[in-house]
């Protein structure tokens, strides 16, 4: 039973990897967007909205943008145009459109072109549980899921990186147990988890 175990707990972590994408050239040019938070489906690049709608205040938005400036920050490896810059452009971008919906994917590849950015990164948040406890237990564990996309701009490819968590104790769930050790057996806000899913995933999409 125990070698039957240890096999699909293998398996099972097979399955859920995450895609590495090839590095980014470190003369290539990045923007950053600021974290999207959409209302409706057709904002999204991939996927649908939860059933049930999260309320994300927009001091946790700041906090989120400031949480992935500061990755970026510390790759200190290639050009950056930060979140301001990039609103610029989006405003621009939508000056131009003859209606509010569009091709989601064709925007913000137009909003990149604008910076004259290689790539453009677009991260978004589209559900957001605040722990209902302290660190040490709690009644209601943070929940988080969120998308990074990484745009190249001339060819408009698009990496995906997805995360999306609950957490869960050792012993709920095993595939999750190296995480809940790292944590040191505390249960975390959303914001850590968040800092965890934008480090993880800005090294998943080559940045």
């Amino acid at each position: 039973m125990r070698y039957i175990l240890l096999a699909l707990l293998i398996s099972c972590s097979a399955c859920a990897s995450k895609v590495q994408w090839v590095t980014v050239e470190p003369t290539a040019t990045l923007a950053v967007a600021h974290f999207v938070h959409p209302q409706n489906d057709w904002e999204l690049m991939a996927g649908v909205l939860p059933d049930e709608a999260s309320v994300i205040p927009p001091q946790i938005l700041t906090a989120l943008d400031e949480q992935l400036s500061a990755t970026v920050e510390k790759m200190g490896t290639r050009p950056v145009m930060r979140a301001a810059m990039v609103r610029q452009c989006e405003e621009i971008v939508l000056a131009s459109k003859e209606r509010q919906r569009f091709e989601t994917v064709e925007y913000w590849k137009a909003v990149g072109q604008c910076m004259n950015a290689d790539f453009l990164l677009v991260p978004f948040v589209t559900r957001w549980q605040e722990r209902d406890g302290g660190e040490w237990g709690v009644t209601r564990p943070a929940s988080l899921t969120m998308d990074m996309y990484l745009i190249e701009t001339a060819s408009g490819q698009v990496r995906r990186y997805h995360f999306e968590e609950e957490q869960r104790g050792f012993f709920e769930n095993l595939l999750q147990g190296k995480r809940f050790v790292k944590r040191k057996g505390r249960w975390v806000t959303p914001l850590e988890i968040a800092a965890e899913a934008i480090e993880e995933g800005t090294r998943a999409l080559g940045l």
